[in-house]
C-alpha cells in the first residue's frame, strides 16, 4: 500500500509556483494569487498542501482559512485538489487524501468548513465523499473547460455554426480589439459589471477582490501568470469586454461584459475568441469558461458551449 501524506505550509511560494505550474487543469480557486487575494479581501489565510505517495509529490490542495470571534475556525477548500502532469489518482490514493482533507477541514460546532471538489459529479464519488466523513450541502460547480492544445484552424471548425458565422460578421465589421495584460481599465469594467448584474439579477464579483487578485497574478510575474483584459471599441466607445485570469497551464474567464451594440454586433464572440488567441499564444492549455446555469442562464450556457468546450459537472458542495 502507497504512503499517502500532505504536508503543509513546507517550502517556498516558489516552490509551490513551480508544482502549481505542472498542474494541467489547474484552477483559480486554488492558486496562490487567489488565496492572497481572498486574505486582503476577508482575512483568510491560505495554507498550502503539497500531496505526496511514498514521498514523491502528486498533487495540490489549497485551504483558506480564517478566525470569526477569536473561537470559531471558517475554512473553504474549493476546486481543488489538482492533480500534478494531467495523472489522475487511482481509487486508493484518492481515498486517501480525502480522508486527510477531513482531518485538515474538521466539522465540529467550533470550526465549519466549505467544501468544493474538482471532483465530477457520480454516484462513485459521492459514496467516496461520504465515506471521508464530508455531508453533501449543496449542488455542485457547471462550467465549459475549452481545450487550446488545438491549432487555431481547429478551434475554429470547433465552433457552433451560428456561433462561427456571428464572430466573422464581428471580424469583418469596424470593431477594433485592445488586448491589455495589465488590466488597468479593470475599475472600469468591474462598474460595468456591478451595474449589468444588478440589472440582470446575478450577484457580481467583489470589485476589491478582482482587483487585488489582479494585482497578485500580475504582481507574481513570468509566464504563469497575469491577467487580461480585451476590450472591442466601436471607434472610441467600448462595446463589450472581458476579464481573464491566467494561473499556471490554465486560465479562468472571470468576467464579460457588453452593451447593447455590443450584442447586436457579435463583439463578446469576437473578445472571447482574441482572449482564446492571445492565451493560446502564451502557452496557455486550457480555459475554463467561468461557470454556467443552465436553468437560470441558458443563454449563457449556450454561448459557452458554442465554442465547442466540455461541459462538466462537480460533485457537489460538501461541510
Amino acid at each position: 500500500m502507497a504512503d499517502i501524506s500532505i504536508a503543509w505550509n513546507e517550502g517556498t511560494v516558489g516552490e509551490w509556483d513551480s508544482l502549481f505550474a505542472r498542474a494541467t487543469h489547474s484552477t483559480l480557486l486554488q492558486s496562490f494569487a487567489y488565496g492572497r487575494a481572498m486574505g486582503r479581501t476577508y482575512g483568510y489565510l491560505p495554507r498550502l498542501g503539497v500531496i505526496r505517495r511514498d514521498g514523491v509529490p502528486i498533487g495540490l490542495a489549497q485551504v483558506l482559512e480564517r478566525r470569526l470571534l477569536k473561537i470559531f475556525h471558517d475554512r473553504q477548500f474549493h476546486r481543488g485538489p489538482l492533480w500534478l502532469d494531467g495523472v489522475e489518482p487511482d481509487a486508493e490514493t484518492l481515498e486517501a487524501t480525502f480522508r486527510l482533507l477531513r482531518k485538515a477541514c474538521p466539522r465540529s460546532p467550533l470550526s465549519r468548513a466549505s467544501v468544493l471538489p474538482e471532483l465530477s459529479a457520480s454516484p462513485e464519488n459521492e459514496d467516496l465523499l461520504k465515506r471521508c466523513g464530508f455531508h453533501r450541502h449543496g449542488p455542485g460547480y457547471q462550467t465549459v473547460w475549452l481545450d487550446l492544445g488545438m491549432s487555431e484552424e481547429a478551434l475554429r471548425a470547433g465552433l457552433a455554426r451560428d456561433w462561427r458565422q456571428r464572430l466573422r460578421g464581428a471580424e469583418k465589421s469596424a470593431l477594433v480589439i485592445d488586448a491589455d495584460w495589465q488590466a488597468d481599465n479593470l475599475p472600469w469594467l468591474m462598474k460595468q459589471e456591478h451595474d449589468q448584474a444588478l440589472g440582470k439579477g446575478f450577484r457580481p464579483m467583489t470589485g476589491a477582490l478582482a482587483v487585488r487578485l489582479r494585482n497578485a497574478l500580475v504582481k507574481a510575474g513570468g509566464a504563469e501568470s497575469g491577467a487580461l483584459m480585451v476590450t472591442a471599441m466601436d471607434k472610441r466607445s467600448p462595446v463589450a469586454s472581458g476579464l481573464f485570469f491566467r494561473h499556471g497551464a490554465a486560465a479562468t474567464s472571470q468576467i464579460s461584459w457588453a452593451n447593447e451594440a455590443g450584442r447586436k454586433s457579435g463583439a463578446m464572440r469576437f473578445v472571447l475568441w482574441r482572449a482564446i488567441l492571445a492565451l493560446k499564444e502564451r502557452g496557455v492549455r486550457r480555459l475554463d469558461l467561468g461557470g454556467v446555469n443552465p436553468d437560470s442562464a441558458p443563454g449563457v450556457t449556450e454561448f459557452k458551449l458554442g465554442t465547442g468546450g466540455q461541459a462538466v459537472e462537480t460533485v457537489g458542495q460538501y461541510r
